[in-house]
């Protein structure tokens, strides 16, 4: 009898801790499931990467560009003189292009010239939109060899040739040096029926070679007497 009833409680003691333990593993099973649960990995994509400029932020950024020198006057600079006549051909050419008003102060100080150079864009703006213009323009030119002339210890001749979709072309300028930055103090383009073609004169005429020509007035007041004629020959006809 001792022994049945041994047996008996033996039986459910070992029941009971069966069950118990079978409490316990379920009880802690969400909690190891949770611990032990591998969080996706999440792909997150490189997005460090600047964003391309527009046409108007590279525009801005040409005209507020300086090019200073650290003498008053040009000494042995000709990298620097042909990064800032690429500069002003991609500005003006870009302006044309993507019919942005943009400046050239930071290119050009002598005020006629300047005022001309405005005006040249402006008009040159207008026969893009009507398909007047012989040429194509753009923003990002290429450029093929150019040539240099020192004429003195700060003045510079620089002939650029450049091309922009097969439309080759040049553009000639006088540099030099102005308070300790560089300036252009003549520039021709000479595209065939360009604006400045017309009114200052044809290339086997019109040359690049004198660095006092936009402080010379009588020759300045017929240039934009021509200039203010062709405007208005060029409105009637868009008219």
């Amino acid at each position: 009898m001792f022994n049945k009833q041994f047996i008996i409680t033996t039986n459910k003691l070992t029941l009971g801790m069966v069950v118990f333990v079978l409490f316990i593993l379920m009880g802690c099973s969400p909690k190891e499931n949770s611990l032990n649960k591998t969080e996706p990995i999440v792909s997150v994509e490189n997005t460090s990467q600047p964003p391309e400029k527009s046409s108007s932020k590279i525009l801005s950024d040409l005209a507020n560009q300086e090019f200073s020198i650290e003498e008053d006057q040009i000494i042995a600079a000709p990298k620097t003189i042909k990064t800032f006549g690429e500069a002003f051909v991609n500005l003006y050419t870009g302006a044309v292009a993507e019919q942005e008003t943009v400046s050239f102060k930071n290119y050009i100080s002598n005020e006629n010239l300047l005022k001309f150079t405005n005006k040249m864009l402006e008009l040159e703006q207008k026969k893009e939109l009507k398909g007047g213009i012989g040429v194509i323009f753009g923003l990002e030119n290429e450029f093929m060899d150019v040539e240099f002339k020192k004429w003195d210890e700060n003045l510079y001749y620089l002939s650029l040739p450049f091309s922009n979709q097969g439309s080759t072309r040049r553009c000639e300028m006088l540099v030099q040096s102005e308070n300790k930055s560089l300036k252009i103090v003549d520039v021709y383009f000479g595209n065939k029926d360009g604006v400045d073609t017309i009114v200052t004169g044809h290339p086997a005429v019109r040359k690049v070679d004198n660095p006092k020509l936009w402080h010379e007035q009588k020759w300045v007041n017929a240039v934009f007497e021509k200039l203010e004629k062709y405007e208005t020959e060029l409105l009637s006809i868009q008219d």
